[in-house]
């Protein structure tokens, strides 16, 4: 009898027609009658990302991936293109806001106990959009080319060097430790071609797992029968009203506070920005100025694979088959302390900063070309690994103490191959100079010596210059004092005029680069 009724509904199924098995499998799909707004996130992030999709082909129309078009054609966009406030506007705030969906439908299912058979590879997916998603807020973070974007890639290429085995391969892939016109056209490629399709892919596999094997819904509650109710009318319209109301707040984001102006990205320039990664991963942020040294590896490795096997298999390992809160109580008490503790390492990433702000040398006369140094120590932020004078990151030792108890050579083969100098691979990062480069940074970290010389401030414009200066000698150079003062002030202002924004001494005064000339001029070494 069972059998002649399975047969008979196959027949029925079979003779239906595409209209009606759509409506019967998708609008009138049975789902628990406390299924509520909690569960119109799945729908949202799948609003955001397709208009994540559709803001971004029209924003990459008008995009160019060079160093010298991408921060003009971002402007261009803003300012000149028709309605691109507003399209770059919702791009930008819908990718913060779909990473946030992303995150807060991933809690609903863990608290629900969503992720239980049969349902495990439904979370398996939702957890790589996680990632993906992260990944894709990420990576677009980079293509303005600001000021932000330059030191974030720059410091996050350096990050991929500390990684053990594929460090070297990860900063590669990215463009290089040297971040340039690579590093545009690498990020831009993952950003509109490669994720997008993974994510495609992953959600198109989460909504067929989801329409074979159901919503669960909120736990069961013990003696009471909620009952069922078609999806159509009644969850579709809280995901069209979900999703319409957030429209109106990308609409509303975009236009009373649209994207934050950035200045464009200025090599050996003030850095107006702190280099620290965007709001969704400077809890790992946090983790990571934890550990010093070779100790480094730790957290870049060991800890974010754990954390993301922990989360990808939970439900592999998590047997209880229970999902009333009552009944899993081990399983929450987990989850609400790994998200305040995210939380409150976000918020210490937050309010702390690892720019120095203030940079030391010897209380004596220097040099040019240690002065010029210096600038190589800032341009190469050095300070996110080392300390001056406990100003500055701590994940290595304080260049004021240990730099002195180095010679110039230990110092230039460590520059130039830190791994072969070290006798470990990774414990530092290889930073790639030319020689007179690698050379004045040398002569910075020569010139410190604590026991003999007190510590005074500099401020950057002095050594900024005084790179300038290094790298065009012979242009500078006069026996004469007041010839050489005009042809350093002459030198500084070409620079000024010729990188306008982009160059180190971009916001200083004519008169105050009259008054370095004259330093120089009457320094000069």
């Amino acid at each position: 009898m069972e059998n002649s009724l399975e047969k008979k509904e196959e027949l029925d199924v079979h003779a239906m027609s595409a209209w009606e098995l759509l409506k019967a499998k998708f609008f009138y799909k049975p789902l628990s009658k406390d299924i509520g707004w909690w569960y119109t996130l799945g729908s949202l992030s799948l609003f955001l990302f397709i208009t994540q999709v559709i803001t971004g082909i029209l924003l990459a129309g008008n995009y160019v991936p060079t160093l010298a078009e991408a921060y003009n054609s971002v402007g261009h966009i803003q300012n000149e293109m028709t309605l691109g406030w507003l399209i770059r506007g919702v791009h930008h705030w819908g990718s913060h806001l779909m990473v946030l969906t992303v995150f807060i439908h991933m809690l609903r299912a863990f608290f629900h106990g969503g992720y239980k058979r049969p349902n495990q590879y439904i979370w398996v997916t939702g957890t790589l959009l996680l990632f993906l998603t992260a990944l894709m807020a990420l990576t677009g973070y980079i293509l303005p080319w600001s000021d932000r974007s330059f030191w974030a890639a720059t410091i996050l290429a350096k990050v991929f060097e500390f990684l053990p085995v594929i460090g070297g391969w990860l900063a590669n892939m990215v463009g290089g430790i040297q971040v340039g016109a690579l590093t545009l056209t690498r990020y831009g490629s993952f950003h509109m071609i490669l994720i997008p399709f993974l994510i495609l892919l992953v959600v198109a596999t989460h909504i067929v797992l989801i329409q074979l094997h159901g919503e669960k819904g909120p736990p069961p509650k013990e003696g009471v029968d909620v009952g069922t109710q078609p999806f159509f009318p009644y969850q579709l319209s809280k995901d069209a009203i979900a999703s319409f109301l957030m429209m109106v707040l990308l609409f509303v984001l975009a236009g009373y506070i649209g994207v934050p102006a950035d200045p464009p990205a200025r090599p050996l320039a003030e850095i107006n920005s702190v280099p620290k990664p965007e709001w969704f991963i400077l809890f790992g942020y946090e983790i990571l100025k934890m550990f010093k040294g070779k100790s480094i590896v730790i957290a870049l490795t060991v800890i974010p694979i754990v954390g993301i096997a922990a989360l990808i298999f939970l439900p592999f390992y998590d047997k209880n088959e229970e999902r009333a809160y009552t009944k899993r109580p081990l399983a929450i008490a987990t989850g609400l302390g790994a998200v305040i503790l995210i939380l409150y390492l976000t918020l210490i990433a937050e309010v702390s900063s690892p720019l120095p702000g203030k940079f030391f040398v010897p209380d004596r006369p220097l040099a040019v070309k240690e002065l010029a140094g210096l600038a190589l120590f800032e341009k190469n932020v050095c300070y996110c690994c080392h300390s001056m004078k406990g100003v500055g990151m701590k994940n290595a030792p304080d260049l004021w103490k240990t730099a002195s108890k180095r010679d110039a050579q230990y110092l230039r083969n460590l520059l130039k191959d830190p791994d072969k100098t070290l006798g470990k691979k990774g414990q530092m990062v290889t930073y790639h100079m030319d020689d007179a480069d690698r050379e004045a940074l040398v002569s910075y970290l020569g010139s410190i010596d604590f026991m003999r010389y007190n510590s005074k401030l500099i401020e950057p414009a002095v050594f900024r210059s005084a790179h300038i200066i290094y790298r065009n000698e012979k242009a500078v150079s006069d026996p004469d004092v007041t010839a050489r003062s005009r042809k350093i002030a002459e030198l500084l202002r070409k620079n000024q005029q010729e990188l306008k924004e982009k160059s180190p001494l971009a916001k200083v005064s004519g008169e105050k680069l009259a008054e370095i000339a004259s330093y120089f001029a009457k320094n000069y070494q």
